[in-house]
């Protein structure tokens, strides 16, 4: 384009003139732009902020006033991983937990379209998935007995066979991705963040341009290394017998939601790469041609998971398998980027060589009869134990990245117009002075005025005032003629001119919650504000200008955007702390704020 740029003649400047192409810069400095109006395309808009060790924080990253967020995503650089990540109004929050002693970084985006698609309204939080899940072909009778556990009569029961949950969308909706947001499955016992194992949107079928979400946790949590009677060893591999209590891993829980669009011409592009045991690993996935990518996730499928009757479920006891990334950009990319694939970083905390926690041993007397006890373990308790199933840690487990493709049937709008400045009325300056009498051509010495108290033709008469009293004229001032051309004209008197008032901070009030009010760490609640600009009063409601921050220990945690909306409490400890509602008028760019003191107390412990 250079080379083209710098052969530019006449005709072709006169071409570029007519719309084929739209001149940018001067004619031959190379500067050229494809015309014809904004095109469409999907950005990314991120926030970071930083998890203290053994906390969680969340972020809300933002779209431009003329763009739509089509859904979002997150990033953990270190240790840790999200809880939730869903909207808040028209922007998108993650939080994320860090059980290390080291602090992280926590990133949301917001995945942003200069367009308006059709959302589709009303969609609740229909599904859970359930930290608590058992092997799914699990026999509870044999021999005449029945195994009695938190599967078959316990709080857990119905929890077993909800581990994964798919929300849908109805008609012609499409699943751009889920929103998810922290929960318990049995409410009055203790719970503990776990990972996400998958997060993803599939197709129906190949080709086909119906997708759905899917999502399920890993709790990374032993079931059960505890012994109980059998009548016999028959189907012992599909045996399990889950203890009472489990640890509060087991009773964690994430309530999802679909995100659905009315799109066209939508497919689901994956890559797949292998994450080593111990280690990290990345995977990027893009779109075909013509296609913006407008979603994505993450999948571990663990092999053989619904497989043949020996088929482990997943692995529970060393390690999690889990994406600490799941992000429509690369690290590092700045806010604003282009999306022009989903990056997903997995991450696999499993030891190499090492049994399933869940590998299933019989402890027995009468090998001709094969009863006795059996247990869960990762190696044999006694010299007669039999083992019936070793299943080792892989060396690597598949790590699969999604992204939805699709086509938006919508016009591309363009950034509002700065609004223009305000204007100062101030009285027009002559563009010359007439050159006085033998000064034709303005560049002779200018003759003294007859009389010093007339004001001279083109000047205020500001310009004849008297110099105070012991002072020095600076040469041009008023009434002082400089030699070799006119005076210049004095300044114009003000005294007629309408007075207009400065902006000022805008006037910012925190209605909800009220001072003193109880906020509940891990929910989410309800805030409102007023913010109004001074000195017109206009109201500021764009989340780009408006931010709510709670000051806790380790600095301030970002709530939310927004006048108004409900968002998540980040998990402080129990105490009072000062909430923060700030708002910054884009005109003046002036800032103000108001703060009331809250106390947060326990909902998810």
């Amino acid at each position: 384009m250079a080379r083209l740029g710098s052969a530019v003649t006449t005709k072709t400047a006169a071409v570029a003139a007519a719309g084929a192409l739209v001149v940018t810069g001067a004619v031959g400095a190379g500067v050229w732009a494809l015309g014809g109006g904004p095109q469409l395309a999907v950005v990314q808009r991120s926030v970071s902020v930083s998890v203290a060790a053994g906390g969680e924080q969340s972020a809300v990253a933002a779209c431009k006033s003329h763009e739509k967020a089509l859904g979002g995503g997150y990033a953990v650089t270190g240790t840790g991983f999200a809880t939730s990540s869903l909207f808040v109004g028209d922007a998108w929050l993650a939080a994320a937990y860090n059980p290390d002693a080291a602090p992280a970084t926590l990133t949301s985006y917001a995945l942003c379209v200069n367009a308006k698609p059709e959302f589709l309204g009303g969609v609740d939080w229909s599904e859970q998935a359930h930290a608590f899940h058992d092997r799914g072909n699990k026999v509870t009778a044999t021999g005449g007995a029945l195994i009695h556990d938190l599967t078959t009569g316990g709080p857990f029961a119905e929890a077993a066979h909800h581990a994964s949950a798919s929300p849908s969308c109805p008609g012609d909706f499409t699943s751009l991705g889920t929103e998810f947001r922290a929960g318990r499955t049995v409410t009055g016992r203790g719970v503990a963040p776990v990972p996400l194992d998958s997060l993803t949107t599939k197709s129906v079928f190949a080709g086909d341009a119906k997708a759905v979400p899917y999502a399920s946790l890993n709790p990374g949590t032993r079931l059960s290394s505890g012994t109980f009677p059998l009548h016999s060893s028959e189907n012992i591999v599909r045996q399990t017998r889950i203890e009472d209590p489990q640890p509060p891993e087991a009773n964690y829980a994430v309530t999802l939601r679909p995100v659905c669009v009315r799109l066209k011409d939508v497919s689901v592009a994956t890559a797949k790469v292998s994450v080593a045991a111990g280690g990290t690993a990345d995977a990027a996935v893009s779109c075909p041609k013509g296609k913006l990518v407008v979603g994505g996730g993450f999948q571990f499928p663990a092999e053989n998971e619904t497989g043949a009757a020996e088929a482990p479920t997943r692995f529970f006891g060393d390690g999690w398998l889990y994406a600490p990334t799941d992000a429509p950009a690369a690290g590092g990319e700045p806010s604003g980027a282009k999306v022009k694939a989903w990056h997903v970083t997995g991450r696999n905390q499993q030891k190499a060589g090492l049994d399933y926690s869940n590998s299933v041993w019989i402890e027995h007397s009468d090998r001709e009869t094969l009863t006795g006890n059996g247990y869960f373990d990762t190696h044999g308790r006694g010299p007669d134990d039999q083992e019936l199933r070793v299943a080792p840690v892989p060396d690597g487990q598949s790590l699969v990245a999604t992204a939805v493709c699709a086509k938006i049937d919508a016009e591309p709008t363009e950034p509002a117009k700065a609004p223009a400045p305000p204007s100062v009325s101030r009285p027009e300056l002559p563009h010359a002075l007439d050159p006085g009498p033998g000064v034709p051509d303005g560049t002779g010495t200018a003759s003294p005025s007859p009389s010093s108290s007339a004001p001279t033709p083109g000047t205020s008469p500001s310009a004849s005032a008297s110099v105070p009293p012991g002072t020095t004229p600076a040469p041009g001032s008023p009434g002082t003629p400089t030699k070799g051309g006119p005076s210049r004209p004095g300044t114009p008197s003000q005294s007629g001119a309408p007075t207009r008032q400065q902006p000022q901070a805008p006037a910012v009030s925190i209605r909800q919650p009220s001072s003193g009010g109880q906020l509940r760490r891990g929910c989410e609640e309800s805030f409102a504000a007023t913010a109004r600009t001074r000195p017109d009063d206009r109201p500021l409601t764009d989340p780009q200008y408006t931010s709510w921050r709670i000051t806790g220990p380790n600095g301030p945690v970002t709530l939310g955007a927004g006048a108004s909306g409900r968002f998540l409490v980040p998990l402080l400890p129990d105490g009072t702390y000062e909430l923060v509602f700030t708002a910054t008028d884009p005109a003046a760019g002036l800032t103000g704020s108001a703060e009331v003191s809250v106390r947060i107390v326990g909902c998810i412990r």
